[in-house]
């Protein structure tokens, strides 16, 4: 049996920024970007960088992956890409206040159940 925590439950139902979908897609060519979180913002002497952990999907394959997005919209992949992650990765970012938005309830539900499959 699996136990929830209270990172299972939508509070606000708020969803991710269809703009940083679409820059953090644009960074992986034939993925689609489903959900994300902002890790770190760098300021720069040339401009500002954000640094996001995301989940990205292509057919029933999924990954958590890094990416790095700049002021000047280039989008760049970082050294991160795990098909085996679990929930507690989520939820460590959950606990810094670091909260992780979807493009769906039902990306999320499906996204969860990998991670959870995962733990086996």
């Amino acid at each position: 049996m699996n136990q929830l925590t209270i990172f299972d439950f939508v509070e606000d139902e708020q969803t991710a920024d269809t703009n940083i979908l679409n820059k953090i897609q644009s960074a992986f060519p034939g993925w689609e970007a489903i959900g994300y979180t902002k890790t770190y913002e760098w300021n720069w002497k040339d401009g500002r960088q954000e640094d996001y952990s995301a989940i990205i999907r292509r057919n029933d394959e999924y990954l958590w992956v890094h990416v790095w997005l700049y002021e000047d919209g280039r989008a760049q992949p970082g050294y991160v890409q795990r098909s085996d992650f679990e929930p507690h990765w989520f939820e460590r970012y959950e606990k810094q206040g670091k909260r992780w938005l979807w493009r769906s309830l039902d990306d999320r539900n499906r996204v969860f159940g990998i991670a959870r499959q995962n733990v086996r």
